[in-house]
C-alpha cells in the first residue's frame, strides 16, 4: 500500500516558498529550516528572503573586496609609517588572516610531458635575448642554438669607454674628433658633431628625464661600443632606430631654424623607420625605446593617433620580450646576467609609465599589461651613484647638483600605479576614496630629495618638478568628475572634500610649478605631458569661470610659448582658446 501524502500547510515560510519544498509551517522557524540551520532566514513576510545572484551582484563583491584590500594596504601603511615615525609594536601583524588560496605546489618530474602542462619557461633566449611565447604556443618548444660568444667582442679591453658628448666648455683634449658619431644618421644634412652633441643632451635634461626614457650614460657607452666595433653589434641600450629617434626629437630644441624645420627633423624619423622591419625581427629592448619615442614625434607635431600606433607597437615589442614575467629565476640558472634582468625591468617600467601618460594624452586604455603581482617586476632600485651625477644646465645659471634621476623614475613609477588604478575607477565612489588616500599616501611618503619644498623649488630639476606636475594633475582628473558635486566625506572620521576647491588647489598648483620651470628653463624644453597637465589646468580655470578665466589666457599663453619646440602644444592652445570664446 502506497504511503499517505502528508498534508501541506496553507502557507509556506519565504525559504520553503523559494526553494519550492514541503514546509511544515511551524513558527517561528520551520522543519525544514531548523534542520538545514537558516534560523535566521526563516520568515513569514510572503517575499523570498534572497534574490537569485546576478553575475552583475558578484562583480560588485569582486569590486567590493578590491577596494577593501586595498583600503587595508593602505591602512597598514600608515600603521607602519606611525610606528616608524613615533614608536610602537607590530602586534597587529599576527591577526592578519592568511590568505585563503595558497599557490599549489607541483612536484618536480623528470617527465618531458611536464612541460606540456606546466605553464613554466615561457621566456626563451633567441640571439642572446628574451622572448615570450605562451603555454599554448608551439614555438614555446623550438630548439634555439645556443649563444656562448660575448656580446663585446672587441671592446672588453676597455670596457668603461664611451661617447663623450662635446658640449661648451669641453676641451677639444676630451672628445675623439674623428669618432664616426654619424654613421646611421641620414647624409647630407645640415648637423654638426658639435650641434648634435647640444641638442642630444637637452632631450637628455628635459625629455627623456621625464619616465627615464634613455639612460644617458648607458646610450653613450653602448653608442661607443655599437659604432667603434668593425662589425655589427647588438646592444642593449644603443641602435641605429634608436639614434634617429631621438635626434628627431632632439633637433626641435635647436635654435638653427635649418635644423629645426619639420622637413628637416622628418628625415631623422624617416631614416629610423627603415631599420624598423631588420630590428623587430630580432627585438631588444632597444627596440621598445626607438618605437615609443618615434611616437612621441609623431605626437609632437600634432599627429596624436599616428604617434599612438608607434607607441602600441612599442608595447607590443614589450609583449614580445616579455618585460612583465619575473625572469630572476634565468639570473640563477646563469642563463642571462643580472644586469640584463635590471635592464628589463627598467624598460618595463619606463614602457608602464609611458604607457600611463599616453592613455591619459589621448583618452584610451592602456596597453602595457599589469603583472599579476607588483613585485613580480620590482620598480628599478635606487643606484645611489648613479644619482649623484651632477645634472646642470647652463641656461639656468645655478650650480650643478645631484641629478636624483633614480629617486625620481622610482617614485614616479610608484605614482603611475596609482595612476593607473585613478584612471580604472575614477567613476567608482568607494574605490575613488581609496584612491584619494593613495595619491595622498604616495605624496606623504616622498623622500626629501624628490620632494619639493619652498627652499629647493628655485633650483628643482625637469624631472623632479614634472613628478610634481603630474600628482596634481592625476589629483585634478580623479575629482574633476565630481566638480559641480556637493562635498561629501571620504570616510565617516574625515572631513568633507570640496571637489571644487580640490581641483582649483591642484590647478593653481600647475600653474606654480609651470611658472618655476619658465624662470629656469623657459618652455621651449618640455616633455608632452607638460602639455596636457597645462590644458587640464585650464579647463578648471574655466570651470571656476569669474576671475579665473584671467588664468586660462595665461595658459594658453603657456601653450604657445611651447609651441616653438612642440606643435602639438599650438594645436592644443588653440582648442583651449575656443572653449575660452564660448564660454
Amino acid at each position: 500500500a502506497s504511503r499517505a501524502r502528508a498534508p501541506y500547510t496553507t502557507q509556506a515560510c519565504d525559504v520553503c516558498r523559494r526553494k519550492k519544498t514541503r514546509c511544515n509551517g511551524a513558527k517561528p522557524v520551520c522543519g525544514p529550516c531548523e534542520a538545514s540551520k537558516r534560523h535566521y532566514e526563516c520568515s513569514w513576510t510572503g517575499d523570498p528572503v534572497r534574490h537569485p545572484r546576478t553575475e552583475a551582484h558578484f562583480e560588485a563583491l569582486r569590486k567590493r573586496i578590491s577596494a577593501l584590500e586595498a583600503y587595508c594596504e593602505d591602512l597598514k601603511s600608515m600603521i607602519d609609517k606611525c610606528n616608524k615615525d613615533h614608536g610602537g609594536l607590530s602586534t597587529y601583524i599576527p591577526l592578519r588572516p592568511s590568505p585563503e588560496y595558497q599557490e599549489l605546489e607541483i612536484e618536480e618530474a623528470d617527465n618531458s610531458s611536464q612541460e606540456l602542462v606546466a605553464a613554466t619557461e615561457n621566456l626563451k633566449l633567441e640571439d642572446r635575448d628574451l622572448v615570450m611565447y605562451g603555454n599554448v604556443s608551439p614555438f614555446r618548444f623550438a630548439l634555439v642554438p645556443a649563444q656562448h660568444s660575448s656580446k663585446f667582442p672587441e671592446i672588453m679591453a676597455d670596457p668603461n669607454a664611451r661617447y663623450v658628448l662635446w658640449l661648451d666648455g669641453v676641451s677639444s683634449s676630451h672628445v675623439n674628433l674623428s669618432f664616426d658619431w654619424s654613421r646611421h644618421l641620414p647624409v647630407n644634412l645640415p648637423l654638426t658633431r658639435h650641434e648634435h652633441d647640444k641638442i642630444i643632451d637637452l632631450l637628455f635634461s628635459f625629455f627623456t628625464s621625464w619616465c627615464l626614457r634613455v639612460v644617458p650614460t648607458l646610450f653613450l657607452r653602448d653608442m661607443y661600443r655599437a659604432i667603434a666595433s668593425s662589425g655589427t653589434v647588438k646592444t642593449p641600450h644603443y641602435s641605429p632606430m634608436l639614434h634617429n629617434a631621438l635626434i628627431a626629437l632632439a633637433t626641435a630644441f635647436s635654435d638653427d631654424p635649418h635644423i629645426n624645420s619639420f622637413k628637416n627633423r622628418e628625415q631623422y624619423a624617416i631614416k629610423a623607420k627603415s631599420y624598423l622591419e631588420y630590428e623587430c625581427e630580432k627585438p631588444n629592448i632597444c627596440v621598445v625605446q626607438a618605437l615609443g619615442l618615434l611616437g612621441s614625434f609623431h605626437a609632437t607635431n600634432g599627429d596624436q593617433n599616428l604617434g599612438y600606433l608607434y607607441f602600441g607597437m612599442s608595447a607590443r615589442v614589450g609583449q614580445i620580450l616579455g618585460l612583465e614575467v619575473d625572469c630572476s629565476r634565468l639570473v640563477k640558472a646563469g642563463k642571462i646576467s643580472h644586469d640584463d634582468m635590471l635592464d628589463r625591468n627598467w624598460a618595463h617600467w619606463t614602457a608602464f609609465s609611458w604607457d600611463v601618460c599616453w592613455s591619459l594624452y589621448v583618452g584610451r586604455d592602456c596597453s602595457v599589461p599589469i603583472p599579476a603581482h607588483v613585485g613580480d617586476v620590482p620598480i628599478p632600485f635606487v643606484d645611489s651613484a648613479f644619482d649623484q651625477m651632477a645634472w646642470h644646465h647652463p641656461g639656468a645659471k645655478i650650480p650643478p647638483q645631484p641629478s636624483f634621476l633614480s629617486k625620481t623614475f622610482a617614485a614616479t613609477c610608484e605614482l603611475c600605479v596609482v595612476a593607473r588604478r585613478v584612471m580604472e575607477v575614477v567613476w567608482v565612489l568607494p574605490l575613488f576614496k581609496i584612491s584619494f588616500l593613495q595619491l595622498n599616501n604616495w605624496k606623504s611618503h616622498l623622500c626629501a630629495e624628490v620632494d619639493i619644498t619652498p627652499t629647493n623649488r628655485d633650483f628643482s630639476t625637469p624631472h623632479r618638478l614634472m613628478l610634481h606636475l603630474f600628482f596634481w594633475l592625476m589629483f585634478m582628473i580623479l575629482h574633476r568628475p565630481l566638480f559641480n558635486c556637493k562635498a561629501q566625506p571620504v570616510y565617516s572620521s574625515e572631513g568633507e572634500i570640496d571637489h571644487k576647491k580640490v581641483c582649483k588647489r591642484a590647478a593653481d598648483n600647475i600653474l606654480q610649478i609651470l611658472q618655476t620651470w619658465r624662470t629656469l628653463y623657459t618652455l621651449r624644453y618640455v616633455p608632452v605631458t607638460l602639455i596636457h597637465a597645462v590644458f587640464s589646468a585650464g579647463t578648471v580655470f574655466l570651470l571656476m569661470g569669474g576671475n579665473s578665466l584671467v588664468k586660462v589666457e595665461l595658459c594658453i599663453q603657456y601653450l604657445n610659448e611651447t609651441g616653438k619646440s612642440w606643435k602639438c602644444a599650438t594645436n592644443i592652445g588653440a582648442i583651449l582658446q575656443q572653449l575660452l570664446e564660448n564660454q
